[in-house]
């Protein structure tokens, strides 16, 4: 069998309803020289006897590894690939035909590129399109990423296809994080990777009840350890532009608890922690949350 051109890497834990799907869309593909590592990181529903079923292609491995979380599970798939290049895919997420072909090719056409990243459709459960979650130039993009400017790349890790050597040496998912596990991958990639945008929709995102972007605890938990890591690594150097990023990651964590919890009271303390880094965020958070209330009487 030739050498994969590129690797596909599926981290799967319970997602036994979605798995086929996911696999179906990279068998789907235009471009045909790919392998495919699918993780499970330690199901206990019958995920991983459904990946069996696709391993009479014998461009699709499955790796079985105790529950470590999804970092753990990308990580295990980026050690194990033999692709030039490696892309990702989340297990209930979806990839439309030409997204390895397009990344790919755009990739080629110029060596300083490292990762490429394009438009995603988010759906509903079923797949079925609800709204376009377009990405930014990349002109800029640490500071893009830094301020939470949008998604920037959306829905990164099923978005990006990357230099498979530059992830094996430089970028490995951090392990302590989950939530925001993109997230940070997407700080250190804007900052020391050069990016390309291919303006076009090639990925769905799959809203799925009770997703872990759904857990705002975790939110907490992992945006504050990013806190950490961005001063202990001296990511910003400039103390004014720092502040700044970490008083909006409060403000972040309080939208979260206001919007998706209904805990006015932790989100009132990641405000005013918020206000007290940046004064000017506080009353940005006072007068959306004033426009927000005032949006709900007029229903």
């Amino acid at each position: 069998m030739s050498t994969p051109e590129i690797s596909v890497v599926i981290p799967a834990y319970n997602v036994s309803k979605y798995i086929a799907d996911s696999i179906t869309s990279v068998l789907n593909q235009s471009y045909p020289n790919w392998e495919l590592i699918a993780v499970d990181d330690g199901s206990t529903d019958n995920t991983a006897e459904i990946i069996s079923g696709f391993l009479t292609d014998k461009r699709i491995k499955l790796i079985k590894q105790p529950n470590k979380g999804v970092s753990a599970a990308r990580n295990a798939g980026i050690r194990a690939a033999a692709g030039n290049y490696i892309t990702f895919l989340d297990a209930d997420d979806y990839y439309l035909p030409t997204n390895l072909e397009e990344k790919h090719n755009l990739l080629l056409s110029n060596s300083i590129i490292d990762f490429v990243y394009c438009d995603v459709m988010h759906c509903d459960e079923k797949l079925n399109d609800e709204r376009v979650e377009k990405g930014v130039e990349p002109d800029n993009l640490f500071k893009k990423v830094l301020q939470w400017q949008g998604e920037t790349i959306p829905t990164l890790p099923s978005n990006i296809m990357v230099k498979t050597n530059l992830m094996k040496e430089k970028f490995l998912f951090d392990e302590h994080l989950s939530n925001c596990a993109d997230r940070y991958m997407k700080i250190i990639l804007a900052r020391d990777a050069y990016a390309a945008y291919l303006p076009k929709i090639l990925v769905k995102y799959r809203n799925t009840p009770g997703s872990m972007s759904k857990k705002v605890w975790l939110l907490e938990k992992d945006e504050l350890y990013i806190a950490h890591k961005i001063k202990e690594q001296h990511l910003i150097p400039e103390a004014a532009f720092r502040r700044k990023v970490l008083s909006n990651m409060y403000l972040i964590i309080s939208g979260s608890w206001y919007t998706d919890a209904h805990k006015s009271g932790r989100a009132l303390l990641f405000a005013l922690k918020a206000g007290m880094v940046y004064p000017p965020a506080f009353i940005k958070a006072f007068k959306k949350v004033l426009g927000i209330k005032a949006k709900s009487k007029q229903i």
